[in-house]
């Protein structure tokens, strides 16, 4: 979205205002790079739709965003932009419908977007995976994000919230529930009779993990940097946390009686990979799911092949992956931990405690009531 659009009517009885507070970023850098100011509102498109946010979880993809980080898979940021995965907001109008489009959800209600945006064509999308599309896409970093009181997002994308969910709890869902799903079940297809490690087992992603392989039946352990971080993850439904500042490998492998863990899921990346494929069992699984500490790390590929070790990727998953876990949240069986909720204009000491990683869950933007 550009902050160059025109302005379009609201339905016939409606006004709005014509501008809008957003943290806009219009060089790279650090945390004063953070601006917030008055622009104008997005118009939606075609098939597309315009919400008032609420409530916008943080990711180390608003941290990328603003610094412009470059390397494979990382796309370039336009500027200016404004970062913001995962939203809640009410649907304030929607643009002009497709052909044969259908709106459920009426103007006023509270909506969960998935941020996921695929082309709606290829035979990826076509199957449910639009984060396997060519044209693959996520809202808040190819698009203008959440960090603002106003988005807009393809009508598509969005589900309803039920009315006891607190916008920060549904926030904080579509980046690293549907992503710890995905890694989880979809792609480990973790059982009873598995023992799981969660490498970073205190951030948002981490938390997640560990609730919902715990709530697979599987034993879940972790690695987290402080005391309690480490009684809050088994507070969470791990057996053992280990200090992810010490020998945590040692220690693994010690609490496994040698034999090593069936699964590991590691989003923190370059420093910690080659301690993860150690932790694996002979035909061990590694889920990666993210490189927020460095993407380039030091392998052994002896140490893979030779004891039929499997590494494997899970991004932000599908559309069934995304239903399947709010529904879950939706019930109370899957509690997402918030640690913290921010007005907006602390927006800068927000990304500096997610950078910090002094945060366990997610930590959540309050954009307005």
């Amino acid at each position: 979205m550009s902050e160059n659009q025109a302005i379009i009517n609201m339905p016939q009885g409606k006004t709005k205002p014509e501008t809008m507070k957003a943290v806009v970023i219009r060089e790279h850098g650090g945390l004063e790079a953070l601006k917030l100011e008055q622009i104008a509102i997005p118009v939606p498109g075609p098939g597309e739709v315009l919400l008032k946010v609420e409530a916008t979880a943080l990711n180390h993809l608003d941290i990328f965003a603003r610094q412009g980080l470059k390397g494979p898979g990382v796309p370039k940021i336009t500027l200016p932009h404004i970062s913001g995965v995962d939203i809640v907001g009410r649907v304030a109008y929607y643009g002009a419908p497709l052909p044969g489009q259908k709106v459920s959800i009426e103007e006023g209600h509270r909506v969960l977007i998935n941020p996921a945006i695929g082309c709606n064509e290829c035979r990826f999308c076509r199957r449910g995976e639009p984060s396997m599309c060519p044209d693959y896409q996520i809202l808040g970093e190819h698009f203008w994000g959440g960090l603002a009181e106003y988005v807009v997002a393809p009508a598509r994308n969005i589900i309803p919230v039920p009315d006891h969910i607190a916008s920060e709890t549904a926030a904080a869902i579509p980046a690293v529930y549907t992503t710890a799903w995905r890694g989880v079940m979809t792609v480990a297809q973790v059982k009873p009779s598995d023992i799981v490690l969660v490498v970073g087992a205190s951030g948002g992603l981490g938390t997640a993990q560990v609730e919902i392989a715990a709530a697979a039946g599987a034993t879940v352990i972790g690695t987290a940097s402080t005391q309690e971080k480490r009684q809050k993850v088994l507070e969470k439904g791990a057996a053992a946390v280990f200090d992810s500042t010490g020998d945590w490998e040692k220690e693994v492998m010690k609490w496994t009686n040698g034999n090593g863990v069936r699964v590991v899921m590691d989003a923190v990346g370059a420093p910690t990979i080659r301690h993860s494929l150690r932790c694996l069992e002979m035909g061990g699984k590694l889920v990666l799911s993210g490189a927020t500490a460095g993407d380039s790390p030091d392998l052994s590929i002896r140490e893979i092949y030779q004891r039929h070790r499997q590494i494997l990727g899970a991004p932000m998953g599908n559309w069934e992956d995304f239903l399947q876990v709010t529904n879950l949240i939706w019930s109370g069986k899957l509690k997402p931990s918030i640690h913290k909720v921010y007005p907006l204009e602390e927006i800068a000491e927000a990304q500096h405690e997610l950078e910090e990683r002094k945060h366990f869950g997610k930590i959540v933007m309050k954009v307005s009531e």
